[in-house]
């Protein structure tokens, strides 16, 4: 690695063990990601159907939808299930909501490969082409290790993508500067190109660069045309590297239905509604094992995840962003999660094989109407979605419940009459509202809350948390999740929190918050104890939490070779066990705040929801 990104590497880890998240990045920032618009309907919607009408029953997908919502290592966000093209099941669980986009992270690298694709079949490209000749003038500016020169021109389109370049310049280019182009190809080569498998997401960059290009677009607008449009995809949006290259490998948001297109497109061998989108021998060649990736695993196509159930294939996001391809039962289940998981081996997938691999076979033929068990999915279906009867507002959630019920919900309402316009000032400033993945993956980062106002209004609570020079107002929902949206350094995201009361084992009363961002993977979770009504304490913490990061760090610093003299010097005085505390207490840290004198907010400045859910 040269000089320049093992440097950024060392001070990305140093800010990170020091929580000073808002110094992290040497990568230029500047808005992307526009809000998500749901006032236009999906463009050539997909049909609908009962599931017993497509052969499957309507038990079997209740009985898998309630087994992803109740397994506690699963955090489950959005499912679909699909048989024979129709939609049979979609639905969230809240405060996630059916029908909004949603990060994909690599399961995106399923779709470059359709970009590939096209162009192969164009006749502008093939898998022999050599990188270094497609890039010759920015290889012609590059200055890898003398010993990688001859491996670089051994790198083909293939090799990128079956993740066998042996590059070492891997996702630590995320945050080590501008030009990701110039330093992957200024970087070492650790192995002779396709003889071994080794996941690194900067290669499915350099083939977006590839694309880029040989269309003189970027890759986002060549599918656009050639793509999305055909399938009438139109909710998309796909993030661009600092110098205009779509990412590639990660950064696409992508509602479940426009996925299932995608989806659809494969089974049916690059044909769609009749019309030829991408060649057979394309689709055939890139769903099929190319390369052994080491692990047991059925194997790796082209940017594309072999599956275990025979004629099948998995198009593949970390955290739980997966679509399952079924070819010989012709059913697609997708999922958007934010589990603990980088690839599909996780506790998710297991579930998603236990009801969809051998021996399962749905019907051929259409089932007789089973109107209990289609009543128990449409039952299965709004317990998940939050609209279930209310639940009370005082709930035991891990510490004793209060004495009486109703003395506790009294308490409460106390307390809130208490602090309602209160701002509490913290101690450290260096936790924002932005999960630290979300920072990270996004290159948008937070100089951290400084203040935290309770306004209790006409029933509703909503908290407001001044973060650098921008006020986030988040509305709490009592039973189910209330949503608004936020600007987050020019980027707007959809949040949806629920909020529950309860007693810590010191009989002090927690307000306990799940935030969660809608279109993301990660959330944020956050219990305020409340030590009297001048004196808060506020434990975060972010779902998947400090195991996930912890490795993300390792593989951005250690990674499989890739670490430079600087981070191996700085890693061998650094024992894994403080890595792993110190990661912990970044993840989950303690932040003390009091109430200081500033200036109350009028009502008319804060734009409050008017349906109570406390009540007066």
């Amino acid at each position: 690695m040269p000089a320049s990104e093992d440097f950024a590497v060392v001070n990305l880890l140093w800010q990170l063990l020091n929580s000073r998240t808002g110094e992290l990045g040497r990568v230029d920032f500047k808005p992307q990601k526009p809000a998500f618009d749901d006032t236009f309907p999906i463009r050539q919607a997909l049909p609908r159907s009962t599931p017993e009408r497509q052969g499957v029953d309507s038990m079997h997908i209740a009985n898998f939808v309630d087994a992803l919502g109740r397994e506690k290592s699963v955090h489950i966000h959005q499912v679909m299930v699909l048989r024979h093209g129709h939609i049979i099941y979609e639905g969230g669980y809240d405060p996630y909501k059916a029908g909004v986009w949603h990060v994909t992270y690599s399961l995106c690298k399923s779709i470059t490969n359709m970009a590939v694709g096209l162009l192969i079949d164009d006749g502008k490209l093939s898998l022999t082409d050599h990188l270094t000749d497609i890039l010759s003038d920015e290889w012609s500016q590059a200055h890898p290790p003398l010993l990688s020169i001859m491996r670089y021109h051994e790198i083909t389109i293939r090799h990128l993508l079956t993740m066998s370049t042996g590059v070492a310049f891997n996702e630590a280019g995320a945050v080590s500067g501008n030009d990701w182009v110039h330093n992957y190809l200024d970087s070492g080569v650790k192995f002779k190109p396709g003889t071994k498998f080794e996941y690194n997401s900067m290669n499915s960059f350099m083939l977006s660069a590839v694309v880029s290009k040989i269309t003189h677009m970027s890759m986002f607008e060549f599918l656009k045309e050639r793509l999305f449009k055909p399938l009438g995809i139109d909710k998309v949006f796909w993030e661009a590297s600092p110098l205009g290259i779509t990412k590639g490998g990660w950064g696409l948001f992508l509602t479940q239905e426009d996925a299932a297109k995608l989806g659809l497109l494969y089974m049916h061998e690059g044909m769609y509604r009749g019309k030829q989108i991408i060649s057979k021998e394309w689709v055939r060649e890139s769903t099929k094992k190319q390369i052994d990736t080491g692990d047991g695993g059925a194997g790796y196509g082209y940017h594309i995840w072999v599956d275990s159930r025979p004629d099948s294939f998995i198009f593949n996001g970390m955290l739980g962003q997966d679509m399952h391809c079924y070819r010989d039962i012709d059913m697609i289940v997708i999922t958007n999660a934010g589990n603990q998981e980088v690839f599909t081996s996780g506790v998710m997938t297991s579930i998603v094989h236990r009801y969809f691999n051998l021996p399962y076979k749905p019907s051929d033929q259409a089932l007789s109407d089973d109107k209990r068990h289609f009543r128990h999915l449409l039952f299965v279906k709004k317990e998940w979605e939050g609209d279930a009867p209310q639940r009370p507002v005082i709930v035991r959630g891990g510490w004793r419940r209060p004495a009486a019920l109703n003395t506790g919900a009294s308490s409460i309402q106390t307390l809130l009459h208490k602090v309602n316009g209160k701002t509490y000032h913290m101690n450290e400033n260096g936790v924002g509202l932005f999960p630290l993945i979300m920072q990270v993956v996004h290159n948008n980062y937070t100089w951290g809350i400084s203040d935290l106002t309770f306004r209790y209004e006409k029933g509703i609570l909503n908290l407001e948390f001044q973060e650098g020079k921008q006020l986030h107002v988040l509305p709490v929902g009592f039973g189910k999740g209330r949503h608004t949206t936020i600007d987050m350094n020019g980027e707007k995201y959809i949040v949806g929190t629920k909020g529950r009361f309860a007693f810590n084992e010191d009989g002090l009363p927690v307000l306990a918050l799940e935030i969660a961002f809608i279109e993301e993977a990660t959330a944020r979770t956050l219990k305020i104890v409340f030590r009297d009504p001048d004196n808060i304490e506020l434990h975060w913490s972010e779902s998947p939490g400090d195991v996930i990061i912890t490795n993300t760090v390792e593989q951005i610093t250690l990674g499989s070779g890739n670490a430079g003299f600087l981070t191996e010097q700085l890693m061998k005085n650094v024992t894994p066990a403080f890595i792993s505390r110190t990661m912990q207490a970044t993840v989950q840290p303690v932040v003390e705040a009091k109430v200081g004198e500033l200036p109350k907010k009028t009502e008319a400045e804060i734009d409050y929801d008017s349906d109570s859910e406390l009540g007066d």
